[in-house]
């Protein structure tokens, strides 16, 4: 059974004695036996166990291997590309996280562009190896999920491995998803709401 403090605490904040409860997630131990906050949040006591916990407030979202990521390209390097997260497993993430892809992606294409920066793409975590977000995008259904015309910036469309823009005409290679477009960029907004 557990109950929750309304009260906000800070770090450092004393929230119970070692002879009260022992101290769980954002909490530590001080050597005069008292147990105190690591985090701003509020107190969450676990009755039965005689545990307290600090539960974080506004703590951001983190990705673990296997979530799927939505974000857009910043930076293209020669074998991997920097990526914005703005969605994680279809919520928003306010949190400024970057992840990296490889630029290897399928079939071998070192002379066409796959990424461009500004393209929104899809992928999943593979590792968090150094503290840095690893994605891959190479099963179907990831990839560059919308972009907009590197010549022009007009709307584009999937025509098989490339985009097309509707306004004038340019193309260009991409690794795209499987449902590429507006309406799947729309969808991912609407469920991140």
């Amino acid at each position: 059974m557990e109950r929750q403090d309304t009260q906000p605490i800070l770090p450092g904040e004393q929230i119970a004695s070692i002879e009260e409860f022992e101290g769980g997630k954002n909490t530590y131990l001080t050597s005069d036996g008292t147990v105190r906050s690591a985090a701003v949040g509020t107190k969450v006591y676990d009755l039965k166990r005689r545990t307290v916990k600090i539960e974080p407030k506004n703590a951001p979202t983190l990705p673990k291997v296997g979530d799927i990521i939505v974000g857009v390209v910043e930076m293209i390097f020669s074998s991997m590309v920097s990526v914005k997260v703005l969605y994680i497993n279809d919520k928003k993430s306010v949190s400024g996280f970057s992840a990296i892809a490889s630029m290897r992606v399928g079939r071998d294409r070192r002379d066409r562009p796959i990424f461009r920066t500004g393209d929104i793409i899809r992928g999943r975590v593979t590792s968090l190896l150094n503290n840095t977000v690893h994605l891959t995008m190479a099963e179907k259904e990831f990839g560059v999920l919308y972009t907009l015309c590197f010549m022009c910036g007009g709307d584009t469309v999937r025509v098989n491995d490339t985009v097309k823009c509707i306004e004038c005409g340019a193309w260009e290679p991409r690794k795209v998803t499987h449902d590429y477009g507006r309406e799947a960029l729309r969808q991912v907004y609407r469920a991140g709401k």
